[in-house]
């Protein structure tokens, strides 16, 4: 007979401002602001907006709404929808959103016919996207460019150039309006790319200004898109106070703040989390190429490109040479260097493919190299064999955690969560499968620990019980936009481009 360790791990706390901590992000912002918030300024940050009259008129008046603050849902959780206080200098950022007339591009109604009228689906989107990216370019070469550009997308243009399915799962959407997004715990459904997003986000790269994709349904009740693999329905909408949240949240990040942070033990080793991930080109046949998503306990992310992928003759699943696991984890821990001064004492490497013996020693090579004497290697396949039951309607507690056996562990980054008094999401959770195919530390309890901490770091929305850590939760959308980027091209490496 089998016996099982189980046992729950308490909500990690996040730092705000004046080191304040809190569970929860919006009630961290309230209470002490974004964690780089200072009182020697006034923070303002200065938005420009690319849309048609119809979406630039009625997103400015949401903005001007948002400002004295959305009221919360009525609800019997206020925990899990708080009002959203305003986005004011006295609102949770402590800074003002500001959007100046020389900052606002509107285009001509002629244009959008000429897109909407596009028979080419192919020839729509890259119409679009040359249409969005010449205005983004115009507001970046003036001499006082904004920090962030809403793309304020008209319903027409969404409806002829948006790949949508009838159900996207959460990974699918962190672009899609934080209102527009399903429950990342969804059933997985086969996934269509969308190509206009991810080709926009690629050719702005070069502009240096983050852009923000917005829906009508974010900012306008009235709004109805029609799905293209469906029937004619609006899609779910979550309430306008969460949305304000999420949308300003976003902003914030993307203009070059940073909301919240991991809470780091002093006592413990510095480290840094690098996600490895995979994906296709735009032949869909051709061999996945890699990528590398680097995070740090202050909220900085790095994303590289790396070399091409190879597959397991034995089970298909990608995997990198030596060389190239080499030079991946090489490039990214030099670029860490450069940031903080000096190498990590730890580094933590997760992916949801298996650790291939060639992978393994391309890594293990660049580890040694920057003098790294702590690494883990965690392999988190997508899906986990085993689940738990508790008695009752709702699911295990988020934070429960069940050890296999030495190298495995599952542990439930979505669940019931004490705070909001409720299971917050629709369908039965799948607990992550963490399987530690390296593990010099020789806490299992800090690994899970670091883990559901790392599932409260994705700065697109504000509800902190996600599903995956942001070292995987940032791989698909940074693949959906790497494929476009040309070969030989090195893309800008902050993360705030990619959200």
């Amino acid at each position: 007979m089998s016996s099982f360790d189980l046992s729950h791990l308490p909500e990690p706390l996040l730092e705000f401002a004046a080191n304040g901590r809190h569970i929860d992000v919006r009630f961290g912002l309230m209470h002490y602001g974004p964690v780089d918030f200072s009182t020697a300024r006034t923070k303002e940050i200065h938005l420009g907006v690319v849309g048609s009259s119809q979406t630039v008129g009625k997103l400015g008046d949401w903005l001007r709404r948002c400002e004295s603050g959305i009221p919360a849902k009525n609800s019997r959780q206020p925990n899990l929808f708080p009002e959203f206080p305003g986005s004011t200098i006295l609102g949770p950022f402590r800074c003002s959103f500001e959007v100046g007339p020389r900052h606002v591009r509107t285009l001509s109604q002629s244009v959008i016919s000429r897109i909407v009228s596009e028979k080419d689906d192919d020839k729509a989107v890259s119409l679009a996207v040359e249409v969005f990216t010449n205005e983004v370019k115009v507001l970046a070469e003036q001499d006082q460019p904004p920090q962030v550009v809403i793309c304020a997308l008209p319903v027409e243009i969404i409806e002829r150039v948006s790949n949508m399915r009838t159900q996207p799962s959460e990974d699918d959407q962190e672009d899609v309006p934080a209102d527009e997004k399903e429950p990342e715990d969804a059933p997985v459904t086969d996934r269509e790319i969308d190509n206009f997003r991810g080709a926009l986000k690629a050719t702005t790269l070069a502009l240096r200004i983050p852009i923000q994709i917005v829906w009508p349904t974010t900012y306008d009740n009235d709004a109805v898109v029609k799905r293209k693999l469906a029937e004619l329905s609006t899609r779910k909408v979550q309430d306008e106070a969460t949305r304000a949240w999420n949308f300003f949240c976003a902003l914030y990040y993307k203009a070059g703040g940073t909301p919240w942070r991991m809470v780091r033990d002093q006592r413990e080793y510095s480290a840094t989390f690098m996600g490895v991930s995979f994906f296709e080109g735009l032949d869909g046949t051709s061999l996945q190429t890699s990528s590398a998503q680097l995070f740090d306990e202050r909220g900085e992310g790095l994303i590289l490109k790396g070399g091409p992928g190879l597959k397991d003759k034995a089970d298909r699943q990608p995997y990198l040479s030596s060389l190239d696991a080499f030079n991946l984890t090489r490039t990214a821990l030099q670029s860490y260097k450069k940031e903080h001064g000096n190498y990590p004492a730890r580094l933590v490497i997760h992916k949801t493919s298996r650790f291939h013996p060639e992978e393994r020693e391309g890594f293990q090579k660049a580890i040694e190299q920057s003098e790294i004497e702590i690494a883990d290697f965690i392999w988190m396949p997508r899906r986990s064999p085993v689940r738990l039951f508790r008695n009752g309607v709702y699911p295990p507690l988020r934070g429960t955690a069940m050890r296999l056996d030495d190298a495995q562990t599952i542990l439930y980054t979505r669940g019931s969560v004490d705070f909001f008094r409720t299971y917050p999401g629709l369908y039965v959770p799948n607990p992550l499968l963490l399987h530690a195919q390296r593990r010099d530390t020789p806490d299992w309890n800090l690994l899970l620990k670091e883990t559901l901490a790392l599932t409260k770091m994705n700065w697109n929305g504000t509800q902190f019980d996600g599903a995956l850590p942001i070292t995987l939760k940032a791989a698909r959308q940074v693949g959906d936009i790497l494929k476009y980027v040309p070969d030989g091209t090195t893309p800008d490496p902050r993360y705030r481009f990619y959200m």
